[in-house]
């Protein structure tokens, strides 16, 4: 399902991350240190993500603690999203502030299925 990026902005503005601050770039940086890919990534979205990166959002780009999309879809299980990240040029080996690789993470959370993905 495709969404206009205004839209998704919009949706993004009632979120806390975003509170106070006007979104209009998707490097715009949330008070957490989240850009939109990343949020999009945290909520398992595809459809986000496609708007995203159609507006070139940077699907490698450091969030909160060093994450990446990669990472953030990896902490919340979101399995379809982390497939979707990689056919589009994720980077596998990045690396979070405590070291960790998407993998490891996955590793470190149980989360085999998606563990295999990532080899």
């Amino acid at each position: 399902m495709s969404m206009s990026l205004a839209d998704l902005f919009g949706d993004y503005g009632q979120l806390p991350e975003y509170s106070g601050i006007a979104l209009a770039d998707v490097d715009q940086i949330s008070l957490f240190g989240d850009r939109p890919i990343n949020v999009a990534a945290t909520r398992g979205s595809i459809a986000e993500m496609e708007t995203l990166l159609s507006a070139r959002a940077d699907l490698n780009s450091r969030g909160e603690h060093g994450y990446t999309p990669l990472h953030n879809a990896v902490e919340q299980g979101a399995k379809e999203a982390v497939e979707w990240l990689i056919l589009n040029g994720a980077n596998r080996f990045a690396i979070n502030d405590w070291g960790m690789s998407p993998s490891d993470l996955a590793a470190a959370l149980g989360e085999s299925v998606i563990g295999e993905l990532l080899k």
